[in-house]
């Protein structure tokens, strides 16, 4: 386990709240352990990357930093990696498509269901390509926690207004969670297992299988939406005051996330857990995932 520079706190059943811990800096104040908070992320770069079976054959092949470089060019070869870097690397101030969606989001995700939830990847996205060399697009991530026997699908998105992020998030809900996609990505999602050996329980084969009907898989499968964005209880960061303004911060964010869910037509049948992950500086946060990303290549 290497989560020991994330705060968690969870203020319901329903809403899980990380945020990078704090430590002394050399001037004697309160700062957040930024650089052990990326080196704990990147940790996990290989199996986001290539999925748990491969990573592990590939480090008996070639070791572990070589296996850590593969892993971080593949990423960077995705073209909305690349547009993003240009963006955030030579500090143009956009926030685009590329901007807004991006992997990082998809990588704090990883990161967050394997810590903290036990479960690990079914597929990797970033391995298994489309024909066009692009990473497919469905839900962000695809979870299995064998123990407990639950799915967990994830959308992430990463911005600098959070009732923005909410509002996408809401919108993901729409437009993934209905027959027609459900029967596209489950296809998608056997097809990748299978290409990958995956051993699959019983269970999981048939919560994956894309012949069953959702009103059957749903009450095994938890959707975690996932919220990183611009925190002013940590811009303007006040240890005595923070507490506060940040249960203010995660009461605004999720009474809007429950207003937006609660139209969705299958609402009643959703195992939704919202993940909210506060940052003093969105912008500076995945410029620096970038520059550590692109020193990844060459190591």
């Amino acid at each position: 386990m290497s989560k020991f520079h994330t705060k968690h706190e969870q203020p319901s059943e329903r809403v899980h709240v990380f945020y990078i811990g704090f430590g002394l800096n050399d001037n004697g104040e309160e700062s957040q352990k930024k650089t052990r908070f990326y080196d704990e992320l990147f940790n996990d770069i290989p199996t986001f990357a290539f999925g748990p079976r491969k990573v592990e054959d590939k480090q008996k092949e070639w070791g572990i930093w070589p296996t850590v470089r593969e892993a971080a060019q593949m990423i960077y070869s995705i073209p909305e990696i690349q547009e993003a870097a240009k963006e955030y690397l030579d500090c143009v101030n956009t926030e685009d498509k590329y901007i807004r969606r991006g992997e990082f989001g998809e990588l704090i995700l990883y990161h967050l269901l394997h810590e903290y939830f036990g479960a690990e990847a079914l597929i990797s996205k970033i391995y298994f390509k489309d024909s066009r060399g692009q990473a497919p697009h469905g839900f962000d991530a695809v979870h299995v926690d064998s123990m407990n026997e639950i799915l967990w699908l994830g959308e992430s998105k990463l911005y600098k207004d959070g009732k923005r992020a909410i509002d996408e998030l809401a919108k993901d809900l729409t437009d993934h969670f209905n027959n027609s996609f459900f029967d596209n990505e489950f296809s998608i999602i056997t097809n990748r297992a299978s290409d990958d050996n995956a051993e699959l329980s019983e269970f999981m084969q048939r919560l994956i299988d894309p012949k069953i009907d959702p009103i059957d898989k749903l009450p095994n499968i938890n959707i975690a939406l996932f919220a990183g964005f611009d925190s002013d209880c940590l811009k303007n960061y006040n240890s005595q005051e923070f507490r506060e303004k940040l249960d203010d911060e995660i009461d605004i964010l999720y009474n809007r996330a429950s207003m937006k869910s609660g139209s969705h037509a299958w609402n009643k049948r959703l195992n939704l857990y919202l993940f909210l992950f506060p940052l003093d500086d969105k912008r500076k946060f995945v410029s620096d995932l970038h520059q550590k990303l692109k020193a990844a290549q060459q190591i």
